[in-house]
This record gives structure tokens, sequence and C-alpha cells, in this order.
């Protein structure tokens, strides 16, 4: 019979090239739905990890979006969001205040991303506090 091995979650390493480091905004942190990542980090550190169908979706049809989970390692969660490219080329997780689940961030602190590619999912964790 064999034996299934789980994965383990990935912790943050802080001197990955993968890092995704957001600093919030106000309007990450008001009561929009959104958090925002700039173009750039998608393209250079999410997309290589995507297939090229998925990526193009995102790039050639600007009213589409795409299913991401998203895992917080302080509560162990994961929650699925809509990730969109807005009007400036930036891409918002949409459903953001789900993940928080009633947690206050503030502007200024200083979120931490990384795809998980074993799990299939962008994982996240508070770094900083403001």
């Amino acid at each position: 019979m064999k034996t299934l091995k789980m994965k383990k979650n990935k912790m943050f390493n802080p001197v990955s090239e993968w890092n995704i480091i957001v600093t919030l905004t106000a309007s990450d942190t008001d009561s929009s739905n959104t958090i925002t990542i700039p173009k750039e980090l998608v393209e250079a550190k999410i997309f290589p990890r995507w297939g090229s169908g998925r990526c193009k979706t995102m790039l050639e049809r600007p009213d589409s979006f795409v299913m991401v989970h998203l895992y917080e390692h302080h509560t162990n969660l994961t929650t699925g969001v809509a990730m969109k490219k807005d009007e400036h080329g930036n891409f918002k997780l949409h459903g953001w205040p789900s993940v928080l689940g009633g947690r206050r961030f503030k502007t200024d602190d200083v979120i931490g991303f990384w795809w998980d590619k074993h799990c299939g999912r962008l994982n996240f964790e508070l770094l900083v506090t403001a």
C-alpha cells in the first residue's frame, strides 16, 4: 500500500528571490474590497509559476479575472479570491476582507506574499506592523 506524504506549508523565506513585499496603502486598508499588487511584481514573481494559458487570460482580456487561493500562515486558512488587472496595469485581489477574517491591517503594514508551487496558491503573512 502506498503512503501519501502531506506537504508542509512553506514558511516565508526572507531571502527568497520570489517574495513579493507590499506596503499597504490607504486604499488597501479602507473599506475597499481589494489589495493591490504592482504589475511588475506579479509578472516577475507569480506569472513564471503559472501556466501560459492562465497568464494569457490575465494579459489579453481586460475584463477577465483568475481565481487564486490565498493562504495566510497566521490563521492557516485558505480563501479563494479573484485576481484582476486594474486600469493602471496593476493587479488587485478582490475579496481581501474575507481573507482577513475580521482582522484589521493598517496603512503602512508590510505583507509578504510568495507563490507556493507545491500547493498551487499564493501564501502571505504580515511581516511588519505600522
